[in-house]
């Protein structure tokens, strides 16, 4: 699979199910893929038309709102996706399913990206762990769990970043770096996630552009 597919949604549907209404809510909430043991043509257009991929089943985990992020960040620590299960009976979620759905949502909705395209990192930090972008690596993101330290030490760059921000509204983090160590003072986020996410930017070709003027 993919390693892209960050996040895997195994519908297991009993009854009738809107297959159209199934894809979209997997690619709204940032999920590249999808299981299900209804795998008809009408699952295969829906796929199609949202650029989802319709994966083979697999066994998937019974998850909560309470721990669905826990497992999602601890499983792409390690470089694994994690599948999904969510219970389909007659085309509609219960309210504990919905919750959860909710919640991956908001995540995703802010650190998706990172999330989704993020891959094991060499380098370390004092605090949490870090990705980096598997298709751009001079984006590397730190993965932080509430609460938050005041700072954090990442070491193993090989030269001082561009810019370091949280992901959310791109607020941008006072940093010093000095032999080979970057020392980052954090500020309080906006909103309160159990998991938080900065970026560390390293100076990209593009920087060096100068601006056109006509």
């Amino acid at each position: 699979m993919n390693p892209d597919f960050a996040i895997v949604l195994n519908y297991q549907i009993n009854g009738n199910a809107d297959a159209d209404f199934l894809v979209k809510t997997a690619r709204d909430i940032g999920a590249r893929a999808v299981i299900t043991n209804g795998q008809n043509d009408d699952f295969k257009a829906a796929c199609a038309k949202y650029t989802i991929l319709l994966a083979d089943a697999k066994n998937g985990t019974d998850l909560t709102s309470n721990n669905v992020i826990d497992t999602m960040v601890n499983n792409r620590q390690d470089g694994k996706t994690t599948i999904i299960n969510v219970p389909v009976e007659n085309g509609e979620f219960s309210a504990a399913t919905q919750e959860m759905l909710d919640v991956i949502n908001n995540w995703m909705h802010l650190f998706g990206h990172a999330f989704n395209e993020g891959q094991p990192s060499a380098l370390t930090s004092s605090d949490g762990f870090i990705l980096e972008n598997r298709h751009a690596n001079y984006q590397k993101y730190v993965f932080l769990k509430s609460p938050l330290p005041k700072q954090i030490v990442v070491e193993g760059l090989e030269e001082e970043p561009n810019r370091v921000e949280w992901i959310e509204h791109r607020t941008d983090l006072d940093f010093n770096y000095k032999d080979g160590k970057l020392t980052i003072n954090l500020v309080k986020p906006d909103d309160e996630f159990a998991w938080q996410v900065l970026r560390i930017q390293a100076h990209r070709p593009e920087d060096d552009i100068l601006e056109t003027k006509f």
